[in-house]
């Protein structure tokens, strides 16, 4: 692990940083998210194990402890009748995501249309997720793309008042057709929806297909619709992933690729020591600088866990 590679990253937390000071002046924390040279976690980290300075003094580190900080994956599908044709897409590509999960990710399923519907609620029992995978079928009724987007956020506005969520990184994946969509909320409301899924530190990934099989268009025209319109700036705003698929018969391949990467992610967000150090003096943090003293070592450094 390079030096500057933390410090970097400490830098973009330091608005941060000064709220906490305010708090506890002599007390910081942060996170460590350490890999060995093969990609493996690394979590048995000691105090000796991390220095920390502030103008190049050295700070006592005197406590280093367990984080974890799982992803919770919530999958919405549009299931309008235009989508029918891609439906076996949908499925063989889904369940290679799924099957590429690890078995403690939360997993929620819901449609689209004629409305966002919750086919299975917040599961770990992979089965019960392939059930509701391969279970759905087409819909009359338009697509409710936004509405989606919209209720996943107010769920997590809402569980912001329950004390006993410990915390974790939302990620939504969006599958959509560009069919003509609904929707019930105005521009106010899903601005509100979107900034809070920024703030919450949640991911969005979306996919943005074709209605139909045969119905072979350009990348350019899927994200000139709504859906595009609508969605591509959240992804870029909660470093989420987009694909635009001419053909739905991608999804067999592409989602699997997507299940390992998001498998990745939660490998390292639930593999994190906390770091608390006593510090010299209080106030503003002064020029910090975070190293590993153990060699061999790769790392990020956070203030709550969550990673970039």
């Amino acid at each position: 692990m390079t030096p500057t590679r933390f410090v970097a990253l400490l830098a973009t937390a330091l608005a941060l940083c000064e709220a906490l000071a305010a708090q506890t002046p002599q007390t910081f924390q942060f996170a460590v998210s350490a890999s060995d040279a093969s990609g493996a976690p690394v979590i048995d980290l000691k105090p000796e194990d991390v220095i920390m300075t502030e103008n190049g003094a050295r700070q006592q580190v005197v406590k280093v402890e367990p984080l974890s900080v799982p992803i919770k994956l919530t999958i919405a599908v549009d299931n309008s009748t235009d989508s029918t044709d891609a439906l076996v897409h949908y499925r063989t590509g889904l369940t290679g995501l799924v099957e590429a999960l690890p078995p403690d990710v939360e997993v929620t399923f819901i449609t689209i249309a004629p409305q966002p519907r919750t086919v299975l609620r917040p599961s770990t029992d992979q089965k019960q997720v392939l059930r509701a995978i391969n279970g759905f079928g087409p819909e009359q009724g338009a697509p409710r793309f936004t509405d989606a987007l919209v209720e996943f956020s107010q769920r997590l506005q809402k569980e912001t008042r329950d004390r006993k969520i410990t915390p974790y990184v939302p990620v939504m994946l969006m599958l959509s057709t560009t069919s003509v969509q609904q929707t019930s909320y105005e521009p106010p409301e899903i601005t509100k929806a979107v900034n809070f899924l920024v703030t919450r530190r949640a991911r969005l990934n979306m996919i943005l297909m074709s209605p139909r099989t045969g119905q072979a268009t350009s990348s350019e025209s899927l994200n000139a619709s709504v859906q595009g319109i609508v969605g591509i700036p959240v992804v870029k705003a909660t470093n989420g992933r987009y694909e635009s698929l001419p053909v739905p018969s991608r999804l067999a391949t592409l989602l699997p690729e997507w299940g390992k990467d998001l498998a990745a992610l939660h490998l390292r967000q639930t593999n994190q020591v906390r770091v608390t150090v006593e510090r010299k003096q209080g106030g503003e943090l002064q020029n910090p600088r975070i190293e590993l003293a153990r060699t061999g070592l790769n790392g990020q450094v956070t203030i709550d866990g969550f990673l970039p």
